[in-house]
């Protein structure tokens, strides 16, 4: 069934990419682009589903999938048809791969790979300054709470890249963020950013699930269980909107950053309700 769903949604995509309007791709050959363009968004989503846990059945895929097309940062750019999407689609599935990478393998132990996973973190932190500094931050916030045996999993040396490539992003940059900005500096720039955040929906979205479940004693208890098992895309998005005021390596990269990880979280708690109420449905139904 999942096999259906992941050519269902590459049939659809590349449906789209056939009928919607034509602004790029004049020097690309359709019968290349459309397919390549079509491959790549059905890549991404069974990265994330498979990072975040929604590949168990066919809805949760076709959710994932919607929710990239609405929510993920840079999507606009996904059906241009030309190489800034290709481009695009390719920076989108380098994210969630390491993480998978992460995640995976945190309990195993490579040491021949050890160099190459290194390299692997140094080159995703440094090219996704979008979402560099949060997810440092929640690396370094998660080898704390392991510190005890932080050396003997394996991903340390992912986590070591991640952190060089972080600091990478702030050694090439021509001006540093001030470290006494301000009291109106602070404010007018988290205004702004605040009303960015809201006019791209994610962030709204993801707040209101979130205070909406916050009201309701079950919803309280999902919310914790979320935090325990989903801990890396938890700290993210804390230490995202936590760095929203002095946005360190720009504007644009702060609300990229929040979305990014918004988008993660509503696909987590839409999860959590689809087998709360449809999940449950389909028991009944089944008995």
């Amino acid at each position: 069934m999942r096999t259906l769903t992941y050519l269902a949604i590459f049939l659809f995509v590349a449906l789209m990419l056939v009928v919607l309007p034509k602004d790029g791709g004049g020097a690309w050959d359709p019968r290349i682009i459309v397919p390549a363009t079509a491959a790549l968004f059905t890549l991404l989503v069974w990265l994330i589903a498979r990072f975040i846990g929604t590949d168990d059945n066919a809805l949760d895929l076709v959710v994932t999938a919607f929710f990239i097309i609405l929510f993920a940062p840079g999507s606009q750019i996904f059906f241009s048809l030309d190489e800034g999407g290709i481009i695009e689609l390719c920076s989108q599935c380098i994210v969630p791969f390491f993480l998978t990478q992460y995640t995976r393998i945190s309990r195993k132990n490579f040491k021949i790979t050890y160099a190459l996973m290194l390299l692997m973190g140094i080159f995703c932190s440094f090219t996704h300054d979008g979402i560099t500094l949060p997810l440092c931050l929640a690396f370094l916030a998660l080898a704390w709470q392991r510190r005890a045996d932080f050396f003997r999993l394996a991903c340390w040396p992912m986590v070591a890249g991640w952190l060089v490539g972080t600091i990478l992003q702030f050694a090439t940059r021509d001006r540093l963020p001030s470290l006494t900005p301000d009291l109106d500096a602070l404010t007018s720039r988290t205004a702004l950013i605040l009303g960015l955040l809201w006019d791209t929906k994610v962030f709204v979205f993801a707040l209101g699930l979130t205070v909406w479940l916050t009201t309701v004693s079950w919803g309280r208890g999902e919310l914790l269980r979320l935090v325990k098992r989903q801990r890396l895309i938890t700290y993210s998005l804390i230490f995202a909107l936590s760095l929203v005021p002095f946005a360190p390596l720009g504007i644009d990269n702060a609300v990229t950053s929040v979305c990014f990880f918004s988008m993660l979280w509503a696909l987590l708690i839409v999860k959590r309700l689809e087998q709360r109420y449809v999940g449950a449905a389909r028991a009944r139904k089944s008995l």
